[in-house]
């Protein structure tokens, strides 16, 4: 009896596992998708620049830009996360931690009203939530090799993060309009700092793995497969897709500088507008859950760079906010088709033992050349272009038409024409 009830008792151990798994997933991204960067505090902050501090678009970049530094320091997290267990964790012990640093410099942004304190702080929250996010997506490739569930952690996650960024997005856009730029920055520190400080208290009960200690042996099978990671040409060639992909003169600030001084837009229509991007990345995540997933990898990157020029050069069209509106929603459903169809090839050529490592890497590539395309936009925007978005709206989609050179080099790989699972 007890031979024939054993198996059932494993399955359910299982199937409880994938459950808690993916509620600890959903709420890890649904704070990251309120309190990094590019949720709740980016209107507020560009606003706050824009209007108390009358800085440029070229200036406003250039500080957008460095603070995506610590995104770029990715797999500096991995590596110490893959080698080094703390407390006895190699993943639990640095989620506390990276989420606890981002509630308290959320904390002391919205006490100060000095720019210098208040970047200080604002590097200090991209450090925690890019650690964060890091050990995070490690975990879900962790947990697919497991269960064969990663794209579907994959596009989970993205939901549940895009959801939160559509409430993030209309909710500092509220703020601006409401609010005098420097509240509206205090306010928006305050509301982004509740749900860090949930998740690393919620890490705790939560998330379940097995204490670790560093030892010689594990510390030199780790290093062999970060060698196997440098020599691998498929991982440079997906490394070097991302980067091409990425790296296209942004018109993020210089659309809103556009749609704010140009178009009229008043601060709350912004924010939805932000919003209609996050709801079109929650489509797109459930398309390709559903339709694309399945297809094979060169189809997905063919459908990749279909999309992402077409949406990029609708810019061109925008002059209204129903056309912003469609814009948004069209770029957003790109974008995450983009994003997960890119965390899947990577996911394929991410060796054992380093999994927060290499996908902290190929994300520290993407934050790489986002940094630089984000001062190079505004650059072009406000000094070569004097203030006009179409050219940059130009090169933009010429950069991401050219990634489909890069296409029949990645046939390559593997897996690259068999169906995703």
């Amino acid at each position: 009896m007890n031979k024939d009830t054993r198996p059932n008792d494993q399955e359910t151990k299982a199937k409880l596992a994938v459950r808690r798994l993916t509620l600890f997933f959903a709420i890890a991204y649904v704070s990251h998708g309120i309190a990094t960067q590019f949720g709740l505090i980016s209107q507020p902050l560009q606003y706050f620049m824009m209007k108390e501090l009358h800085l440029t678009a070229a200036q406003v970049s250039s500080y957008l830009a460095i603070m995506m530094l610590p995104w770029v320091l990715k797999p500096f997290y991995g590596l110490v996360c893959d080698f080094v267990p703390l407390f006895g964790y190699r993943r639990k012990s640095y989620l506390i931690a990276a989420n606890a640093l981002t509630a308290a410099a959320f904390a002391v942004m919205a006490c100060s009203s000095s720019l210098a304190i208040i970047l200080g702080a604002f590097v200090l929250t991209a450090v925690g939530m890019a650690a964060s996010t890091a050990v995070t997506v490690g975990l879900a490739v962790e947990g697919g090799r497991n269960d064969g569930k990663a794209r579907d952690y994959f596009a989970q996650q993205t939901i549940c993060y895009y959801c939160a960024l559509i409430i993030a997005s209309v909710t500092g856009g509220l703020l601006c309009h409401y609010l005098a730029p420097e509240s509206a920055l205090h306010v928006a520190a305050v509301i982004a700092a509740a749900p860090a400080f949930a998740v690393s208290i919620l890490t705790t009960f939560m998330l379940q793995e097995e204490k670790t200690s560093l030892n010689t042996q594990g510390v030199r099978d780790t290093w062999v497969s970060v060698r196997q990671i440098l020599r691998s040409r498929s991982l440079w060639l997906v490394a070097l897709f991302i980067w091409c992909w990425d790296f296209s003169p942004s018109f993020g600030v210089p659309l809103y500088f556009f749609e704010s001084n140009t178009l009229g837009f008043s601060q709350s229509l912004i924010g939805q507008l932000a919003g209609w991007n996050a709801a079109g990345m929650v489509i797109g995540a459930v398309l390709y859950r559903s339709l694309i997933r399945t297809k094979t990898m060169s189809f997905q990157l063919c459908l990749t760079v279909a999309l992402g020029t077409v949406s990029t050069l609708g810019y061109l069209l925008l002059s209204s906010p129903e056309s912003a509106i469609v814009l948004e929603v069209f770029r957003g459903i790109a974008n995450m088709i983009a994003i997960l169809a890119i965390y899947a090839l990577a996911a394929d050529v991410c060796p054992r033992r380093t999994e927060v490592t290499v996908m902290a890497s190929l994300i520290a590539v993407r934050n790489l050349a986002t940094e630089a395309s984000t001062f190079i936009g505004g650059q072009l925007f406000t000094v070569a272009f004097h203030n006009k978005l179409a050219p940059l709206i130009l090169i933009a989609a010429m950069t991401t038409a050219l990634c489909a050179l890069l296409i029949p080099f990645l046939r390559g790989h593997s897996s690259m024409d068999s169906k995703g699972k």
